[in-house]
């Protein structure tokens, strides 16, 4: 069985809500424009536009044009590691970064050029090995975006203490992605960086407006729902794999914040 999709992104393929889902995509508008919310920070797509979801990203769309209608490829998380296997990790952090490619030139000549290919292999019968050419893609159109960004850098205006504070606000947000299953508490995340809970406080809040606290919670909260939905893992392994203590922890936890028991929004 594949583990991609390609096609048109419909509406109800655009949860309003938000969400955290657990695949990789790469969004090919071609008319139309929408905003959409990734982990705190807002981009607008336009047309000729491309952006990059990773699994993990925490989404809400929040306006869309009558005609915005884009085109995606969708791929699982074990599709996108084995394509990353041979990326270095500061391309890897460097895409995630600046997600939006709104160069004219590359979307034309590679963008299209691959998205051309991929309907081939997904609009034809009889090709058993499109996990397989999406993968060799992927990788291929990383190392390739990554090697023109470096070539064509955008300008950077912000003075040294703004740059600082969102250094440290997306390595936050990094280490709350790669590690949320354990820590739960914003000393765990101050720790990592050898900062204080003080001074992390003082970094989310100048971000976001809210409290690094609340957004662990919400991401945690996200992160539960999305294991409840799309796993059969019982509530007993899902605490352990979230580092509760036990069932009745997870349990207590996800009622506070979700307002029902994890049970309860399972069956929903």
């Amino acid at each position: 069985m594949n583990e991609t999709f390609f096609g048109f992104l419909d509406r109800q393929m655009m949860d309003s809500d938000i969400h955290a889902i657990n695949y990789g995509a790469i969004l090919y508008n071609k008319k139309g424009g929408a905003t959409v919310r990734i982990n705190f920070d807002v981009w607008q797509l336009r047309a000729d536009s491309v952006i990059i979801f990773f699994p993990g990203d925490v989404v809400k769309w929040e306006q869309m044009d009558d005609d915005f209608q884009p085109q995606v490829i969708r791929y699982s998380s074990e599709i996108l590691r084995s394509a990353s296997l041979n990326i270095e990790h500061a391309v890897y952090e460097l895409l995630r970064a600046d997600r939006l490619c709104g160069y004219k030139e590359l979307v034309q000549m590679v963008v299209e050029s691959m998205f051309r290919i991929i309907e081939f292999y997904f609009t034809t019968e009889h090709y058993s090995l499109t996990d397989r050419i999406v993968q060799l893609h992927l990788q291929a159109f990383f190392l390739g975006y990554y090697d023109y960004l470096q070539a064509h850098p955008r300008a950077d205006n912000r003075d040294k203490s703004t740059q600082r504070v969102e250094e440290l606000f997306n390595r936050f947000m990094e280490l709350l992605e790669n590690e949320y299953q354990k820590g739960h508490e914003v000393n765990y995340y101050a720790g990592r960086m050898n900062i204080t809970r003080k001074y992390l406080g003082i970094i989310v809040h100048s971000k976001t407006g809210i409290s690094p606290k609340r957004i662990i919670d919400e991401y945690l909260i996200l992160q539960l729902k999305l294991a409840l939905r799309t796993t059969k893992r019982s509530l007993k392994q899902i605490s352990n794999d979230f580092n509760f203590s036990d069932q009745s922890a997870l349990t207590r936890y996800f009622r506070t914040h979700a307002g029902i028991s994890p049970q309860q929004y399972r069956l929903k």
